[in-house]
């Protein structure tokens, strides 16, 4: 188990469980690129609004990695910018932005469900890095984790 924060937390981690899937669905998709296939009525609106969302993915993954550049040679734990929205931005980019926003260009269900594989293979590797973060952060880290959803960087409505 890790004991203390690393730069690329469990991205590498995550990458190489992923890798796998990845290459079978590319490799899916070469050769017969009509598997899953996502045939939407007006597919030049569907594409426009997958090159929009992977334009935001782009703009958040900036301020992401200028915010958590910052704060992290610092030994600060990060929770403004991008990380007030979610406590997984960096995951977040790929997860919610780039490869969603690839499926919608290439009307791809196959491409839609990398998402997914990255999505249950971050829930299964992410525990180690929080608790690495509840030991370095305490109380701090608790409290910015009630308050702050994991992955899908919207702000969290709460009934008071």
């Amino acid at each position: 188990m890790q004991t203390k924060m690393t730069f690329g937390g469990i991205g590498p981690k995550l990458a190489l469980i992923s890798l796998p899937y990845i290459v079978l669905a590319i490799l899916i998709i070469q050769r017969d690129p009509q598997f899953l296939k996502l045939n939407f009525a007006d597919a030049v609106w569907i594409a426009i609004a997958g090159y929009t969302w992977i334009g935001i993915g782009f703009l958040f993954y900036a301020a992401t990695i200028k915010v958590f550049l910052t704060d992290f040679k610092k030994g600060l734990l990060v929770t403004r910018g991008t990380f007030s929205l979610c406590r997984n931005p960096i995951y977040a980019t790929f997860i919610v932005f780039f490869i969603p926003g690839l499926a919608l260009v290439f009307q791809s269900g196959m491409i839609l469900s990398i998402a997914l594989v990255l999505y249950l293979n971050f829930k299964i590797s992410i525990h180690g890095e929080n608790k690495v973060l509840e030991r370095e952060f305490g109380e701090a880290y608790e409290n910015y984790r009630k308050r702050v959803n994991e992955i899908i960087p919207f702000p969290v409505i709460r009934k008071q």
